[in-house]
């Protein structure tokens, strides 16, 4: 999943070079439904994983932080230039999948 955003990300970049800033813009606002899809998935998965009790607060706080902030963006998609909603999301997904398998791990 993160390799697919990485991936989605260095797209996108790459389309700069040839493309309009607006057609940019208007790839990266397609993009982020299925991108809060992700993160809603993932966060879930977080969630029954991290119900064991043997994740670390720290782990659980970053965790929430990360997905507590994309939850602006993915809310209201329009409050946010695309590409700051782009780079939030990416971060948000990393931390929320980084959590994730931290937390399957201590099961």
């Amino acid at each position: 999943m993160i390799r697919m955003l990485l991936c989605a990300v260095a797209a996108l970049s790459l389309a700069s070079c040839t493309t309009t800033t607006g057609s940019i813009d208007t790839a990266i606002k397609a993009s982020l439904p299925k991108t809060c899809a992700l993160l809603e998935t993932a966060h879930a998965a977080f969630v029954a994983a991290s119900a064991s009790g043997n994740i670390k607060a720290k782990t659980i706080a970053k965790e929430k932080a990360a997905y507590d902030g994309v939850q602006v963006i993915c809310a209201d998609p329009g409050s946010v230039t695309a590409a700051n909603a782009l780079v939030v999301a990416a971060t948000a997904y990393a931390t929320v999948s980084l959590a994730l398998r931290e937390a399957k791990a201590a099961e």
